[in-house]
């Protein structure tokens, strides 16, 4: 057996069509692929997380973001490949867990990982409007913020429900800002070098980083930075040749994500000392971003910092409100929720679910403003980790299924350490938050999620238990 072929990969695209209500044949591997590397929002990633990251591992930043890439990540992605054949819909954690583990954990996983995506919705918009009111000072104050930000989602929604092809081209034409200037003042850092005596190899060493108990804590900050690839597997109902594009675009994202974050975390440092890219705290000012544009664009210039940024919050916005909205959709076709969740326009968009979805976000970005902003960190972590958990222990169910025992314990070795690895964030989530305040708060709101996904799963079986009544009776009286 070939490799490929162990792992699933649709090399000859056998898998042609599926059975959807959405857009068919709309996406090749091009536009899944930016949509998805919108979702993980490259250029805000880079200006919140970068200086926390340097903060943690110094130097040796692009070493724990290479050790993070190959594990857990990659391994995660591998795995997702696979599922990807084995079980194609847009549902993505929801079928996956559904196929191999059991019909009501995937019921309650795939809520938990719209949670995660419901989440991330009003958390870009506060994010978009930290940046706009940044770059506009006019617009200042807690209200307009709420403001900006409800419009941002109403624009995306608007935007969104004129199909995929509409919302594929908007993330690819902000992509393509992110990466110009997040990858470019990384390429710039290498060709016209500001900080002398560093040395390339050092920042790669594991024994300058301190060894692996040193760089465990950049890693899994890496891990953070990196996730969010899957949400390809959300569009493979609209994507033509949809196995083989999906599987091909997670392991694009994927490592597109790997190489701009790489670039960035060697050639910052090379324009800007790291101990000075270390202490920046981003709050609106484009942060580590904002210092490396200084050294190399004119003041003319410096607005590009802030408009990167607000790109990316836009695309993250709206590609995890069409996630969000496939995977309830396609939980609705499976009978989970209600039948109204799988209605679709005259451009075969998910409308109600995008509805809903926005709705909810605006609610959100009400009740919960940018001050509160680590309430949404928290529950994007522990529903993400809680997804991926269980897409990986799917994935060792499914090994087992299908191969011999020797097959099968190879290969479920890598996915239980990479499970084991997600836990361990999942549990330093809630017992060792940013904030003390936050103390367990991570647990509590992952808890709410799952509980929550249970009474869906009872409220499931309610209805279709009625249904089920109603049409015996009806059959009853016409005898």
């Amino acid at each position: 057996m070939k490799l490929y072929e162990l792992f699933g990969y649709d090399r000859h695209g056998t898998v042609s069509e599926l059975n959807t209500a959405l857009s068919k044949g709309k996406l090749g591997t091009k536009d899944v692929s930016f949509s998805a590397l919108g979702f993980n929002a490259p250029a805000w990633v880079a200006a919140s997380s970068m200086s926390i990251l340097y903060s943690i591992s110094g130097h040796q930043a692009p070493l724990a973001i290479l050790i993070a890439f190959f594990f857990p990540m990659l391994v995660l992605a591998v795995c997702m490949v696979s599922l990807t054949r084995q079980a194609p819909s847009a549902g993505g954690i929801f079928t996956f867990c559904s196929r191999f583990l059991h019909p009501d954990i995937g019921c309650i996983l795939g809520w938990t990982y719209a949670v995660a995506c419901i989440a991330v919705t009003p958390m870009c918009a506060l994010i978009g409007s930290e940046y706009i009111q940044a770059l506009i000072p006019s617009l200042a104050g807690e209200l307009n913020a709420k403001i900006i930000g409800t419009l941002l989602i109403v624009t995306f929604f608007a935007v969104s429900v004129r199909g995929v092809g509409v919302t594929a081209k908007l993330a690819s034409t902000f992509l393509i800002f992110e990466i110009a200037v997040v990858a470019g003042l990384g390429f710039m850092g290498l060709i016209h070098p500001q900080v002398e005596n560093l040395s390339f190899a050092s920042m790669y060493s594991l024994q300058d980083a301190g060894g692996l108990a040193a760089i465990g804590p950049g890693v899994l900050f890496g891990v953070w930075m990196l996730a969010n690839f899957d949400s390809a597997i959300n569009y493979i109902e609209e994507a033509r040749v949809p196995v083989r594009t999906v599987q091909r675009s997670l392991l694009i994202v994927l490592t597109s994500a790997f190489v701009i974050y790489s670039l960035a975390a060697i050639g910052w440092q090379y324009a800007v000392p790291v101990e000075h890219l270390a202490s920046i705290v981003e709050n609106g000012n484009g942060g580590p971003i904002a210092a490396v544009a200084n050294v190399y664009l004119p003041p003319a210039m410096a607005w590009l910092a802030l408009f990167v940024v607000i790109t990316s919050a836009c695309a993250g916005l709206q590609i995890s409100s069409n996630s969000s909205a496939r995977t309830l959709y396609r939980m609705s076709e499976e009978g989970h929720l209600p039948g109204a969740f799988s209605a679709v326009n005259r451009f075969k968009a998910p409308w109600f679910t995008l509805g809903l979805v926005s709705l909810l976000g605006i609610a959100l970005l009400w009740w919960k403003p940018l001050d509160k902003i680590v309430w949404y960190y928290d529950v994007v972590t522990i529903t993400l980790v809680l997804s991926y958990i269980s897409a990986l222990a799917a994935f060792m169910v499914m090994t087992w299924k299908q191969h011999k025992a020797f097959t099968a314990t190879l290969l479920s070795i890598p996915a239980l350490l990479a499970l084991l690895v997600l836990a361990y964030i999942g549990y330093t989530a809630g017992a060792n938050p940013v904030s003390p305040d936050d103390l367990y708060t991570a647990w509590y709101l992952g808890a709410l999620s799952l509980l929550s996904g249970a009474l869906i799963v009872l409220s499931g079986k309610r209805r279709r238990k009625a249904a089920s009544f109603t049409v015996n009776t009806s059959a009853f009286t016409q005898e």
